[in-house]
């Protein structure tokens, strides 16, 4: 291979990579605010000065924890599946196909076949979930010994 493609398909996969970066942290501020937002309703929902206040923060903060759940749902079942060494690209047995074609579908599409991407199957048509599995377990473990929660 030249060193011309080389440099174009390093070129690629970096801006590739930079745009799945850029969509995370896209996703992670919208959730960030949206998780705060919720804090502040529960907290208005439990210190509210009468029934009305109280009943107000509780509606809007449950709102905002669906809102959160809808949003992570497919992300949620996808993570998970890898996590089981389950085959994402299956519906079969456990896998999640729906789900990994929800978010590779999504506005956070090149995070999303990012994930998928640490989910690969062997050439032979095996299915090789053990890269999925320890991706996540090696970027969800906890690091210094601390806890993730």
């Amino acid at each position: 291979m030249s060193q011309e493609i080389k440099q174009k398909r390093l070129w690629n996969d970096t801006a590739r990579y930079e745009n799945a970066i850029d969509q995370s942290v896209k996703l992670l501020a919208r959730l960030s605010t949206w998780s705060r937002q919720a804090g502040f309703e529960i907290d208005k929902a439990l210190k509210g000065k009468n029934n009305v206040e109280r009943a107000v923060g509780a509606k809007d903060a449950d709102t905002l924890i669906k809102k959160i759940n809808r949003e992570t749902m497919h992300w949620n079942t996808v993570i998970t599946a890898m996590n089981n060494g389950k085959d994402v690209h299956s519906s079969h047995d456990g896998g999640c196909k729906g789900a990994k074609l929800e978010i590779v579908a999504g506005s956070e599409y090149e995070f999303g076949q990012y994930l998928i991407d640490q989910s690969t199957s062997t050439c032979n048509g095996d299915s090789s979930q053990a890269n999925g599995k320890a991706y996540i377990e090696r970027v969800t473990k906890p690091k210094f010994g601390g806890d993730n929660e």
